[in-house]
């Protein structure tokens, strides 16, 4: 009787019932710890329906990749500061910016898809636990998006493979703990012309990930695909077209972002000379109806190829956008132009990603063998703060 009261009273004179409504709010790392407070506090932490209020209630936390120093940051929007997230270790030579030394191919439920060299993992960086990916292949892959399949629960990875003499893509479906891990998926598409864009591949999922919305992976407008927004069913595993804004831009001084907005999806689009920009909101998904927001930028975008193409100049999330504003600094602007902060990215090497993390205890089927939290076994070379 007298250790439940002491658990009643840990957290001073609250009433219970909003104890679990804060600590749904407490940074993964910190309620790891706090578990060794009560018995209360610990198979509260383990409860699935704590678990995912938990994860609804992290921020979304953009994140960059620090080639010089092989680290992985994300940004606290609220403070507008870096923090590192892991860190590679890296010995002998240290090759030069821009290769891929640490490369994030995607994020879903706090689980981050990561590529070092020649290997791939999947981890979770709350929970330091992760496993390294059993790709069969001799050549790498490019993945196209990562996600988790509603139906069966899984984690899977999309990717193609260019074969034959042709030069013509071929996809695949990696599911994360499946017996079957590797499937090679036939192409069933909507038409002959979103085949024969199949068959000129897609951008990488480290440049130009999909957006998954309700159980269909949504890519950007590409020019392989004729502008069009390619679509992808998951539980059908087959592929189709909806058509892209009037004005989506694809030049190459243009930039265009799809991303979920006010659930539904929306495409950013900007011009590299103007501070004129656009937001396109599809107001009807089964109509296909667009609605246009424009947008009036208080500044002209940097334009750097090197910063704007290979990790995105404009990321879109919650009605938010961070801008690179110029070389070195990351602006903070929400959707009504109105300057929230800015982050210092004055460092040789630093990229912004088009992926953002939303820190999670979700521990899927494939990691639960492991059984400690901050060992890293499975990859020693990955370090944690």
């Amino acid at each position: 009787m007298a250790a439940k009261e002491t658990e009643r009273r840990s957290f001073g004179d609250l009433p219970e019932e909003l104890i679990p409504e804060i600590l749904a709010c407490v940074p993964p790392k910190h309620l790891l710890r706090f578990r060794a407070a009560c018995k209360a506090w610990c198979d509260l932490a383990a409860d699935p329906a704590f678990i995912r209020k938990h994860h609804s209630r992290q921020p979304a936390q953009p994140l960059l990749l620090a080639y010089d120093e092989h680290c992985l940051e994300a940004v606290n929007l609220s403070t507008n500061r870096r923090r590192a997230v892991m860190r590679v270790t890296v010995s002998g030579r240290v090759p030069s910016i821009g290769s891929d030394v640490l490369a994030l191919h995607g994020s879903c439920d706090g689980l981050l898809l990561l590529g070092f060299r020649e290997t791939f993992l999947v981890c979770n960086p709350a929970t330091r636990q992760g496993a390294r990916l059993r790709l069969l292949f001799r050549d790498g892959p490019e993945f196209l998006g990562f996600y988790k399949h509603a139906a069966s629960g899984e984690y899977r990875v999309l990717y193609h493979l260019v074969e034959g003499l042709d030069g013509e893509y071929s996809y695949y479906v990696l599911s994360l703990g499946s017996q079957q891990a590797i499937r090679d998926i036939e192409l069933l598409t909507s038409s002959a012309a979103v085949a024969a864009g199949l068959a000129r591949g897609l951008e990488s999922s480290s440049t130009s990930p999909p957006v998954l919305f309700r159980g269909r992976l949504h890519w950007r407008p590409q020019r392989t695909q004729e502008g069009n927004i390619l679509v992808f069913d998951t539980d059908a595993e087959s592929f189709s077209w909806i058509p892209a804004p009037a004005e989506a831009m694809l030049g190459e001084r243009h930039h265009t972002q799809l991303f979920e907005m006010d659930g539904t999806i929306a495409v950013f689009c900007c011009h590299q000379s103007a501070q004129k920009s656009v937001i396109w909101f599809m107001e009807d998904y089964e109509q296909m109806n667009w609605v246009k927001h424009p947008v009036e930028l208080s500044f002209t975008p940097a334009y750097d190829p090197a910063v704007l193409y290979q990790g995105g100049d404009v990321l879109v999330l919650e009605s938010d956008m961070l801008v690179f504003e110029s070389p070195g600094k990351l602006s903070h602007y929400d959707k009504m132009d109105k300057l929230q902060g800015s982050v210092n990215c004055f460092a040789r090497g630093l990229r912004i990603t088009p992926h953002v993390l939303k820190e999670s205890l979700i521990l899927p089927e494939f990691l639960r063998k492991q059984q400690k939290d901050g060992t890293c076994q499975w990859f020693p070379e990955l370090e944690f703060p």
